[in-house]
């Protein structure tokens, strides 16, 4: 089939034009070894070839700290106002581009959360195929959740099949006609591990009291890197702040973590989750059954980073497998 493609010696002219648009921010690779997305400085090629980096997407969509309202006794409480410009992120796989179609699930609903959506408007994607590797487990559980992007660049052979997944995309498109041609080729789906439902056994089947959670837990550190390091998690607390003028506070929004023993504590001291089994459990029915007006879609895309992040080197997916088929 005629596809759009362009030439990987056409990259740096691919970014160029896209700089002309937006801030652009790609996976780099530190001095210290890590990968993690920054500006993408001119005469800079991204790291295309690594599986994943340090910390997903959503730092860009939910600050890991932000002030969500202020008061002083002269204006009363006022929200702030978010400053947003043009951001490109170039280079997102498809796990990390159904994370963020999963955040906008979240806070983009009935009720949308204001401070998301203006960042999130501002926000273009463009993603990139990739090979999984032995912490991936996309092609193992194929998630429901589209990779939605505005560009997607597969590679193959000598350059990149461009295809668009948005009206944004299209005008993109028309922007980059100058590098584009059309070639005749076989192109695999760009969502190729996301389209495909879960299949679940009879609830009957797969009882989670059945499994000896207290065993599993025993092996949990409790430290959070796994929710730090996924596309999808999005607890936060709420604090609040009073100046020492006595005159003012402001109320933040934190990442917090299901794992942490704070995070089901209430006004007297008292928990929904007492001890670390009981939160081990309530982390896997997040990731694996959903809640809410998502129950039922599993929110793991399968990027890998909590089984590369965990100290304890715990994985899931034994545990995913033996639940969703069934076998306790």
């Amino acid at each position: 089939m005629s596809v759009h493609f362009i030439t990987a010696n056409r990259l740096p002219q691919l970014l160029h034009l896209l700089r002309q648009r937006g801030e652009l921010h790609a996976p780099l690779r530190g001095a210290d070894g890590v990968v993690r997305f920054a500006p993408l400085a001119a005469g800079t090629l991204p790291e295309l070839d690594a599986l994943r980096t340090l910390l997903p997407p959503k730092i860009y969509l939910l600050p890991p700290r932000e002030t969500i309202l202020t008061y002083r006794d002269d204006t009363n409480y006022q929200e702030p106002q978010v400053t947003t410009f043009p951001l490109i992120l170039f280079g997102l796989h498809p796990c990390d581009l159904a994370g963020i179609g999963y955040l906008d699930r979240i806070f983009l609903g009935e009720d949308p959360d204001p401070v998301y959506a203006a960042r999130r408007s501002s926000l273009t994607l463009i993603g990139t195929n990739c090979t999984p590797d032995q912490f991936c487990s996309c092609h193992l559980q194929p998630s429901p959740l589209s990779a939605s992007h505005d560009l997607f660049l597969q590679r193959i052979d000598d350059g990149f099949a461009v295809s668009s997944g948005s009206p944004g995309g299209d005008e993109l498109l028309e922007t980059l006609a100058e590098l584009i041609e059309e070639r005749e080729l076989a192109a695999d789906d760009t969502r190729r591990f996301f389209g495909s439902q879960l299949k679940q056994p009879p609830q009957s089947e797969l009882d989670p009291y059945l499994l000896d959670w207290q065993e599993l837990a025993g092996h949990c550190l409790g430290c959070g890197a796994c929710s730090i390091c996924c596309p999808t998690c999005y607890c936060f607390d709420v604090l609040e702040f009073g100046g020492l003028d006595g005159r003012s506070a402001e109320r933040l929004r934190h990442w917090d973590n299901c794992l942490f023993k704070s995070h089901a504590q209430v006004a007297g001291g008292a928990s929904f989750q007492k001890d670390r089994a009981q939160r081990f459990r309530y982390r896997y029915r997040h990731k694996y059954r959903g809640f809410g007006q998502l129950k039922g879609i599993p929110s793991c895309v399968g990027c890998g980073r909590c089984r590369e992040a965990c100290l304890a080197g715990l994985d899931l997916r034994p545990l995913a497998e033996r639940l969703e088929r069934g076998v306790s």
